[in-house]
């Protein structure tokens, strides 16, 4: 979970500082127009979705009841959901990073 939250403060700061920077005149980012920009914003925001998705996944891990049935089935469930959440997002994680 400390990881999600990490990944998660990471990819919303790099947002801000788009590759290129913005242009002067009217704060348009320069490389707008470019697909690879448009990967970046992608890559970005489902990278920040996706860990803020596993976040959520491990929360409900924790506050869940503890019983028999939920140990064969729900938990392991969640478990492998939070886990799959989590690494899809370090992969988004990385393509975000480089391209920029």
């Amino acid at each position: 979970m400390v990881v999600a939250a990490l990944i998660a403060t990471i990819v919303f700061a790099a947002a801000f500082p788009v590759p290129g920077g913005y242009d002067q005149n009217n704060g348009i980012p320069i490389f707008d127009q470019k697909p690879i920009f448009v990967v970046f914003v992608v890559a970005d925001a489902m990278s920040l979705f996706l860990s803020s998705a596993s976040i959520l996944t491990f929360l409900s891990i924790l506050t869940s009841h503890f019983a028999v049935r939920n140990f064969v089935e729900s938990l392991p469930r969640k478990l492998m959901l939070s886990l799959l959440t989590l690494f899809l997002s370090i992969a988004t994680m990385v393509i975000t990073f480089s391209i920029s």
